[in-house]
């Protein structure tokens, strides 16, 4: 196993010296991973700022409320300044290099309201949430609105809906995803001709002992009775974008049991997407202000081409970078006024291998690079997730002496060996990262191993025995019938 793990590092280091990402610069906030207790433990950084922008620095004046970011297949960056009525588009420089206020509807001028939510297609298609006016706009590059995309009627659609949307997102079928104010059931969901066809993903009422007991009564009480409780609704999402898979991906501002804040959706509206720590995303450990919970509550991700996920946390100003299993990678942020900190968090974006988090109250967006040991644990899981267990290990032994609170480090080690059959070292590596299934499996594994090698012995000891058995037993039979014809 040695072996194959120096050539392995024979054949990355090339590749690992060729990587553009060493950062130096000091980290404002305090960075960690959890243990099996859900106990916080320090690790280094993997994330740390790089530098911020602010309206005026990249040439559009000073923003006005932004509330949404975003980034295109190109590394062009879409800022929806709302308080300002527009869209501000930046090249990959971080220069101006349009401003969008103002579209082309038919020949006829149209000014946004309130653009709160932007996404942009890998054509450039654009798509706005123009939320006082009540409209989805889709927009050609042209700036010749293509679509407009209004309140729907249909039976599913309650009585005094009021269609005030806040985010969209559109797939590669053309099909596009709607999060609006108030709604409960889920994202509206239209087809490319602007036509409603559902709603997709709806989250679950969530089973709290109020729920619990709220239903025994129902059970109870007449229909009229029934009809003057207050509902059960689920709780509603807060922000989506779509993965480089198709996939829909989701957050929920808060969840009383704190689960499944950050959703992957198949086709079927399914939640997919379930790391070692099942589906629990955010902060584990809580404080209380006031007497209220401080609660992880995320209001936008962003997907990366690998299946990198980073949730923002508006409560601490955190971001949670999670693998494409689900699986914990970086923690990095806070609240404050220094320089990699945040006041009032509330878009984040990837954008050509860094992370960029727009903050609505400084006005300005802030760019995180990847650290020495961030851009290890990001190659190092990026192989993993390939299956190039071997050529992983190598990499992990790294990020495991730079940290040795990182779980995921000894599983990725501990993979890699039970690969090459070595399953005692590999049961002691899933020990140190606490995967009890990794380690059930190996365990599996060994006594298999076990039963096959001592399987001949057993079973020519067993054979043996029965012979022995059964010619004791015949033996004796004929003595004791020799004994009965001599007294005869």
């Amino acid at each position: 196993m040695k072996i194959k793990l120096v050539l392995a590092a024979a054949l990355l280091l090339p590749t690992l010296a060729a990587a553009p990402i060493v950062v130096k610069a000091e980290a404002p906030y305090q960075s960690y991973v959890y243990d099996e207790w859900n106990t916080s433990k320090a690790a280094p950084a993997s994330y740390l700022p790089e530098r911020t922008y602010s309206g005026n620095e990249i040439g559009a004046g000073t923003f006005s409320e932004p509330q949404d970011l975003f980034v295109d297949k190109r590394s062009n960056i879409y800022i929806a300044d709302t308080g300002n009525k527009r869209i501000v588009k930046l090249n990959d420089r971080f220069e101006t290099v349009d401003i969008i206020d103002k579209l082309d509807l038919g020949g006829k001028e149209m000014k946004l309201a309130s653009p709160m939510g932007l996404f942009v297609a890998g054509d450039g298609t654009m798509y706005i949430a123009d939320k006082d006016n009540g409209r989805i706009l889709r927009v050609g590059a042209d700036k010749k609105v293509q679509l407009v995309i209004e309140k729907p009627t249909d039976p599913l659609i309650p009585a005094g809906f009021k269609f005030k949307p806040t985010k969209v997102a559109a797939d590669q079928a053309g099909r596009i995803y709607v999060l609006s104010e108030g709604q409960f059931y889920g994202l509206m969901q239209f087809n490319s001709e602007g036509q409603f066809t559902g709603y997709y993903g709806s989250n679950k009422v969530e089973v709290t002992p109020a729920v619990v007991l709220e239903t025994f009564w129902k059970n109870l009480l007449s229909k009229e009775q029934r009809s003057a409780m207050m509902k059960l609704l689920p709780i509603e999402y807060s922000n989506l974008d779509i993965g480089y898979d198709n996939f829909v991906y989701t957050t929920t501002i808060i969840s009383k049991n704190s689960r499944e804040e950050i959703k992957k959706l198949n086709p079927l509206g399914n939640n997919v997407l379930m790391g070692q720590s099942g589906s629990d995303f955010g902060d584990k450990e809580f404080s209380f202000k006031q007497g209220v919970k401080q609660d992880t509550s995320f209001v936008d991700l962003s997907v990366d081409e690998d299946g990198f996920i980073a949730g923002l946390d508006r409560t601490r100003g955190r971001v949670f970078e999670y693998d494409s299993e689900g699986n914990p990678i970086a923690v990095f942020g806070s609240l404050g006024n220094q320089k990699g900190t945040f006041l009032q968090p509330s878009a984040v974006a990837y954008w050509k291998g860094e992370v960029l988090v727009l903050d609505t109250a400084k006005r300005n967006v802030t760019r995180f690079a990847l650290s020495e040991y961030g851009s290890l644990v990001r190659k190092a899981t990026v192989l993993y997730n390939q299956g190039l267990y071997e050529e992983a290990a190598v990499i992990w032994q790294s990020v495991a002496k730079r940290n040795a609170n990182n779980s995921i480090a000894y599983v990725g080690i501990a993979k890699a060996l039970e690969k090459e059959g070595n399953y005692d070292a590999a049961l002691s590596y899933y020990r140190q990262g606490t995967d009890r299934s990794g380690y059930s499996d190996t365990f599996g594994q060994i006594r298999m191993t076990a039963v096959r090698e001592n399987l001949p012995i057993i079973m020519t000891i067993f054979i043996g025995a029965i012979v022995c058995y059964y010619g004791y037993k015949v033996l004796k039979s004929t003595r004791s019938k020799r004994r009965r014809e001599v007294n005869r």
